[in-house]
């Protein structure tokens, strides 16, 4: 048995039974920790066959894990046009007019993450820009939220999308006064016109990028991913495992469109514990910054604008239910007040539904529904989360970032927003995420974010301050708390004998530096399994 025992740690359990201890024996041929404790008692468990490494002092964490992020859009994100540090509608035209003289004509122009509530006029661009920019490509560039989809004339002619296109039922596209497209297509039943005809990065290219982006993650402590991504996600993770390249633990949570593949094909779940089919992901509304969530009330300054449904109550309701019954993880995207209303309303019934079909208990309480975001909920709907045992995947950097927008469009309502403060202490399981390439992956700038609800970077006052979560709740909801939403509580999270050996390695003490250098406490090291996958200690 190959033993490998950390020692003269500071280590934070996140077990309630055992919170601090001072080292740990990990086994790596299977990855599980075989104690935890003092120096002589994890130095008794490991017996002679040992490999010994010292602490000098460092703070010990679980592996964090991430619960929402979409891994190869943020690896694509590095190998296309990126949008985010631009000021106006002409300077992104101006990023696709340079792309365009180094692209063969014909071929597609991507990217995005432009922001139009940073530019100096925050009206909606239109494919004239681009038209002008790159007249011999099709351009598709998305916004920051990945929610509404800008392209010039040459993409709209491709996908066949003219003034006599009829309107989809899930989605929006914005036409000019005599009808005509403008260029912008919001949500999943516009955007999927132009998506469907691009053609995908080569499976070389995606492979190349998205290791990269592993390597980054591993440099933050992440050891656990909740992927929110497709079919080519996933036969890229397949790969990497199969030729042991695979450093991560990654729960796959795929489009409820491949509910019917899944059923087809049954849960293909390895024996092993790096990758995992757990979920499917539901779209139930838009985002605030494009005004298309779906809200109870319409939103500040545009009467008549309710946002958008992306799918029917009685569909979602029935969608919920068939994947409940095949034991997959429920996860909900709700932004707007409506959306979360309808999502509830469809785990209600499937629950309701499964039991009266007399479903097996035990699966059922292994079951994992989430919401996503839950940006704006009414009371009484966050009083049902906690009855129902729904969990809040909420990520923290969204409220800081959203700050201004969420006043703008919400008005007196945003004082109610972003309330992870009230949804801990109401009892309902809160996970942690970075939902990148949206914003940030870093674990300790988006702790940060979720302990100040201040951007590190930005000279501002804390925004709804009292929604802050304290530090010892932030990491719960980072580690145990993500497990938990992942139905893997009882493997990982905590640093407790049995689980899984993830850990993270960080040069000063989170619990009592000060707040400001919370971003700059470095990770140190990262550990898989027992093994160091990032760093030295």
């Amino acid at each position: 048995m190959s033993v490998v025992l950390y020692l003269n740690g500071n280590l934070y359990t996140m077990d309630a039974a055992q919170p601090r201890a001072q080292a740990m024996a990990i086994d790596e041929a299977s990855g599980r920790i075989l104690a935890v404790g003092s120096n002589d008692e994890v130095r008794r468990v490991g017996g002679q066959h040992k490999e010994l490494i010292d602490l000098r002092g460092k703070t010990v964490l679980p592996g964090f894990i991430d619960s929402h992020i979409h891994l190869l859009h943020t690896a694509h994100r590095t190998h296309e046009i990126d949008g985010a540090n631009c000021h106006s509608e002409e300077e992104v035209a101006a990023l696709v007019r340079e792309r365009a003289a180094q692209t063969p004509k014909g071929n597609w122009i991507l990217g995005g993450h432009w922001h139009r509530h940073n530019w100096s006029d925050d009206s909606f661009p239109t494919r004239a820009s681009l038209d002008a920019a790159a007249p011999e490509h099709p351009v598709a560039l998305w916004s920051n939220d990945g929610h509404v989809v800008w392209v010039n004339s040459l993409a709209l002619q491709l996908a066949g999308i003219t003034a006599e296109t009829p309107e989809p039922a899930t989605g929006a596209i914005l036409r000019d006064g005599s009808g005509e497209p403008t260029g912008l297509l919001q949500e999943e039943g516009a955007t999927s016109l132009i998506s469907r005809i691009i053609k995908p990065h080569d499976v070389a290219t995606n492979r190349i990028l998205i290791e990269r982006v592993l390597a980054e993650l591993r440099r933050c402590g992440i050891t656990t991913i909740h992927d929110i991504e497709g079919e080519d996600s996933l036969q890229l993770f397949q790969e990497l495992r199969d030729q042991g390249r695979l450093d991560m633990r990654v729960q796959m949570i795929l489009p409820r469109q491949m509910l019917p593949q899944l059923r087809a094909y049954g849960i293909k779940n390895e024996d092993n514990d790096l990758l995992r089919v757990s979920g499917i992901k539901i779209f139930a509304d838009g985002t605030l910054g494009s005004q298309t969530a779906a809200m109870l009330d319409s939103f500040e300054g545009n009467p008549g604008n309710y946002g958008i449904l992306n799918l029917p109550e009685q569909e979602m309701k029935a969608t919920v239910k068939d994947a409940a019954a095949m034991n997959l993880m429920v996860a909900i995207h709700a932004i707007g007040d409506r959306a979360a209303r309808v999502a509830l309303n469809s785990i209600e019934y499937a629950q309701r539904v499964l039991a009266e079909e007399g479903k097996n208990a035990d699966a059922a309480s292994r079951l994992r529904y989430r919401l996503e975001h839950v940006q704006l909920i009414a009371n009484e709907d966050l009083e049902r989360m906690r009855r129902l045992g729904v969990v809040a995947s909420v990520q923290p950097y969204h409220a800081i970032a959203d700050r201004d927008l969420a006043e703008r469009y919400w008005g007196k309502r945003h004082r109610h927003a972003y309330a992870y403060r009230t949804i801990h202490e109401m009892g309902i399981p809160i996970s942690l995420g970075s939902d990148s390439p949206v914003e940030t992956f870093d674990p300790l700038t988006i702790l940060y974010s979720a302990t100040t609800r201040r951007d590190p970077s930005v000279e501002r006052p804390a925004w709804l301050p009292d929604q802050a979560l304290p530090i010892v709740d932030a990491l719960w909801g980072y580690t145990l708390g993500s497990a938990y939403a992942g139905a893997e509580e009882q493997h990982k999270g905590s640093l407790t004998a049995g689980k899984l050996g993830d850990a993270v390695v960080l040069r000063e003490d989170i619990l009592s530096t000060p707040q400001e250098k919370m971003p700059e406490n470095g990770v140190q090291a990262t550990i898989l399994g027992g093994k160091v996958i990032y760093g030295l200690v």
